[in-house]
């Protein structure tokens, strides 16, 4: 009997696997891309070199899964290519350089985190008039339409809806513009009749979906009409009436189930996508645990899918590990491997624990999944006692005069570029061509570099500009215990921008100074105040890869403890100036509503932890990215620092709307990091024009919106410059000092 159930499941059973990293086994993605945008690389080997990654990628889903996606490999970002496909900007096929400018020039669209990852989108524009042009020239486009067997893959897109919630300008009524998005679609779906094509909807899993769900069953229902339509959401379940009311479309597939939800029996004819293995953490999947999912199948269509896109992982383990983490880790293709290895498990008559019987002769698959799983060891923390509430701001504003700063304070957020001279100097530390003391003295003159140029352009708050940090997450990884770093496993963030997410394996513990050192010296050589810049713990903790069986809580409060001890110090050498950067802060606030509170108290907590020790004369700061202003407030309110910086040059000023009359500082960005263009004194000072209609000349500070890593020293310099020049004249315009109501520190 065991063996007949067995033997039916063989044909109902796939695999789909979706979102294997366009970045490459060796960042090739990021290669390509920089070498065409400094003109190194013509633009026709530029799109060669891209089909030959993709041809790669396919490959590689072609060696493991059953079903996967084509045309997946970007040119920048899918949200922009999807606004692009519908004509939502007018850009011509082809137009390359049309296209970058959206993503990374002057005026480019706002970047903003992606469901609650490190993944940064570009942030559409809905027309004012449901109108939309499809542009089949850019779908698929222009990547994976020579590449060999990609007629093997599903064609793919993200869907309507998805669009819509995540706009810069979400309508009301989705209704008005779902109708014509649907017959957009359908003209791009049209060379696709009977082709299996999977429509990609995360924003189902959002709160506010049931309100929207006659209108989505109607426009999915007439895309199911053009194709054989697969749906997948993943990152969070759908409402359970939202799930009953998708099975009864005519889908080819629906992937809205993780594991151990109640599932619904779906009609003949639609698969069961199933989530099974992860898509965002780093643990391998216990494969005989999965018991569970058995009954799913008897009679029923399924495929084995990851839970999450598999671009969040690095390319795949490559590299020695230490031996707590030796045969414990899966990244993108051991995901493939996973899903390869249970679709065995479960059709060769030996399925998972709770199903086995005692065998004499465990099957290959069997003894493979048993040998795959390593439990993880227990985690235990002793954190010490929390840190006594801050001062009042009050106390803190008196106990802060003899700061002595102008009116409208310059600095910077912290990073200065990343030269390759400075990537050469890590490169040979690592390889013990240098040693940690000649290294020393390298980071020395860099940083007096900073200084010194600080100095010249006349900055007031100066950073020591961080040249020993690769990442500033990283960083300090590297030097808190019970972090492994690896060499290879590289992530994407956004463009060609990648971060080597840390593996936090065991608790965090400070067993050196993180700052201190660079700090100290960096004060040393200047009569200005310097600030002390740290990743804050709910960073941290967010683009690191998490403990098996840790709660981000937990971590979160682990490295608060670590960071407290450092920022302890630091003030004891007489720092007056900490920073403490969370552009992660909203990016890992729950995506439902009722699941907030608690993150907020969360952050409040970890905050002050962080600097609840810190006497009312050190001003605090703190560093916020790509920020939706109206969520910002209530964590700003609950963490009191004294000075927040936000991301402001990529949004109209008029969202600061939402921040008016808060009882702190606040340096809104004047300039945009994130592109190569520079922004002239007169831009810069009409966004500061703007921002004094929200709050008052007492409490503006003059900041760009980020760090300044990724930018040549060139770029950086000119951009200071006018930054320094537009505060001087903002000055100059209200008479060299702060109106009433000025804080007293402001001289």
């Amino acid at each position: 009997m065991r063996e007949k159930f067995h033997a039916s499941l063989e044909g109902n059973i796939r695999t789909l696997a979706f979102g294997l990293p366009r970045l490459g086994p060796n960042r090739e993605y990021k290669r390509l891309l920089e070498a065409y945008w400094q003109g190194s690389l013509p633009r026709e080997e530029f799109l060669q070199a891209l089909e030959d990654l993709e041809g790669l990628r396919m490959a590689t889903y072609r060696e493991h899964v059953d079903l996967y996606p084509a045309g997946e490999l970007s040119l920048y970002d899918p949200m922009l290519d999807l606004a692009v496909a519908l004509g939502v900007y007018p850009v011509e096929p082809f137009d390359l350089e049309g296209y970058y400018a959206l993503a990374r020039g002057k005026g480019a669209l706002p970047l903003r985190k992606w469901f609650g990852t490190n993944y940064h989108y570009l942030v559409p524009r809905l027309p004012e008039k449901p109108r939309y042009t499809p542009r089949r020239g850019f779908f698929p486009y222009p990547v994976g339409q020579k590449t060999p067997g990609s007629a093997e893959g599903l064609p793919t897109l993200l869907g309507p809806y998805t669009l819509l919630r995540l706009a810069q300008n979400p309508p009301e009524r989705v209704e008005d513009h779902l109708e014509a998005l649907v017959e957009a679609y359908a003209e791009l779906l049209e060379p696709f009749a009977g082709t299996l094509f999977l429509l990609q909807e995360p924003a189902l899993g959002l709160d506010g979906v049931e309100r929207d769900l006659p209108h989505l069953l109607k426009a999915y229902a007439a895309l199911a009409k053009r194709v054989p339509l697969v749906l997948l959401s993943y990152y969070l379940p759908p409402a359970s009436e939202v799930v009953r009311s998708l099975a009864n479309l005519p889908l080819r597939g629906l992937g809205v189930f993780p594991v151990g939800e109640a599932l619904p029996k779906l009609p003949p004819g639609m698969a069961l996508v199933l989530g099974v293995v992860e898509g965002q953490g780093v643990w391998r999947t216990h494969l005989l645990a999965l018991g569970g999912i058995l009954p799913l199948l008897e009679g029923q269509e399924v495929w084995l899918a990851p839970k999450a896109p598999l671009f969040h992982l690095p390319w795949r383990v490559d590299e020695p590990l230490p031996k707590a983490l030796e045969g414990r880790l899966a990244f993108a293709v051991e995901r493939l491997q996973e899903l390869s290895l249970l679709k065995e498990l479960l059709t060769d008559g030996q399925g998972p624990a709770g199903h086995l019987e005692a065998a004499t002769s465990p099957s290959r698959a069997y003894q493979a999944a048993r040998a795959w799983y390593t439990p993880p060891p227990a985690w235990e923390l002793h954190p010490s006692p929390p840190p006594p509430p801050r001062p009042p701001l009050e106390v803190r504003r008196q106990a802060q005069q003899d700061l002595g700063l102008p009116p409208f304070p310059t600095t910077t957020i912290g990073s200065f570029p990343q030269t390759g001279k400075l990537r050469e100097l890590r490169r040979r530390l690592r390889s013990g061509e240098l040693d940690q003391a000649a290294y020393w003295e390298n980071i020395k003159k860099a940083i007096e570099e900073n200084i010194r140029l600080q100095e010249e352009l006349g900055l007031d708050v100066l950073v020591h500009g961080e040249p020993e940090r690769s990442d500033m997450v990283e960083f300090f990884a590297e030097r808190l215990q019970g972090f492994f770093i690896t060499q290879k496993g590289f992530v994407l963030s956004y463009g060609s921008r990648v971060w080597r997410p840390p593996i936090l394996f065991a608790p965090p513990r400070r067993q050196e100074p993180l700052v201190l050192r660079e700090t100290l010296y960096a004060q040393s050589l200047t009569a200005k105040p310097v600030k002390a810049i740290l990743t804050g713990p709910i960073t941290l903790a967010a683009w690191s890869y998490l403990p098996e069986g840790v709660s981000f809580p937990e971590a979160v409060m682990a490295l608060a403890e670590a960071l407290r001890q450092e920022v302890r110090d630091l003030a004891a050498r007489g720092i007056r100036f900490v920073q403490v950067d969370e552009p992660a802060l909203l990016e890992k606030m729950p995506l439902r509503r009722e699941e907030q509170p608690s993150y907020l108290k969360l952050a409040q907590e970890a905050f002050h932890r962080v600097v609840g020790d810190l006497e009312p004369k050190v001003q605090v700061h703190q560093h916020l990215c790509y920020s939706d202003y109206a969520a910002l407030r209530p964590f700003l309110e609950a963490m009191d620092p004294d000075v927040v910086s936000v991301e402001g040059a990529r949004q109209d000023p008029a969202f600061l709307q939402s921040l008016k009359d808060l009882p702190l500082e606040i340096g809104p960005g004047v300039f945009d990091v994130h592109t190569p263009e520079e922004a002239t004194v007169e831009e810069m000072l009409t966004r500061l024009q703007g921002y004094l209609n929200f709050f008052s000349p007492a409490s503006l500070w003059v900041n760009p919106d980020c760090g300044l890593k990724t930018r040549k020293p060139q770029e950086a310099i000119s951009n200071l410059r006018n930054m320094v020049e537009a505060a001087k004249r903002l000055r100059q315009a209200l008479g060299g000092k702060s109106p009433g109501g000025g804080h007293a520190h402001r001289t």
